[in-house]
């Protein structure tokens, strides 16, 4: 089993494309499942069974241990513990807790973000444009403009929540980063919060649609120019 996890999701995907070219070109039929859908019975098929079209499979779960806490849940965790599964990968859009991945027979692999990228995030407030886009242009220096367009709209999606709601909008997180969140964003207000996550989903869909002729990384330098 192989389990790859952490916030740096544009190198945990292209880890795991890696590992599915692999295996496909092993001769293996590549079987994919959803960690928050799936049961015992659907998983023990997909490992156990054979396969009329190859002699081999590669499984791959998506977001199985950061899945919310079920019955179900428990049962197939138990159920792997018990077995090596050298044909399973496990994908995890976060980083796992480190009790719950030594419970596991397997191979983890971390990605970690920059501390860059927490330092640009840090920087977002009113009137500070000259250091936000210093910021920007070290993170692009090392890592893709589609990482750190990402971590900006989950920074943006933070703020309003902190702005809106406060701590109660922000559970699950430690307390320093609530602190830090609502902070933040107090500073930008959240009528403009609202404005540049919708400037964001602007951005997004010219991206995916082709609508502009500029580059990502052009896109969020003019983006946040006018912050």
């Amino acid at each position: 089993m192989l389990i790859l996890h952490g916030e740096n999701l544009a190198a945990s995907r292209l880890a795991l494309s890696q590992k599915v070219v692999v295996g496909k070109s092993s001769g293996n039929e590549i079987v994919r499942l959803s960690g928050t859908e799936i049961n015992l019975t659907a998983i023990k098929q997909a490992l156990e069974s054979l396969s009329m079209f190859s002699p081999n499979r590669l499984v791959v779960i998506e977001n199985l241990l950061s899945s919310p806490k079920s019955l179900e849940r428990q049962k197939i965790l138990d159920f792997l513990k018990k077995g090596a599964f050298t044909n399973l990968i496990l994908w995890e859009s976060k980083k796992i807790d480190g009790r719950t991945l030594t419970s596991l027979k397997a191979e983890t692999l971390t990605f970690d973000l920059s501390p860059l990228i927490f330092r640009f995030l840090d920087t977002l407030t009113p009137n500070n444009q000259k250091n936000t886009l210093y910021w920007l242009r070290q993170c692009l220096i090392q890592d893709p403009p589609e990482l750190i367009f990402y971590m900006l709209g989950r920074q943006i999606r933070l703020l309003i929540l902190a702005a809106d709601l406060g701590p109660k909008g922000l559970t699950g997180l430690p307390e320093w980063r609530q602190g830090k969140l609502i902070s933040q964003g107090k500073r930008i207000g959240l009528a403009k919060l609202l404005e540049l996550y919708q400037q964001l989903l602007e951005i997004d869909y010219q991206q995916k649609t082709g609508q502009t002729p500029l580059n990502l990384a052009f896109q969020l330098d003019l983006f946040l120019a006018t912050l």
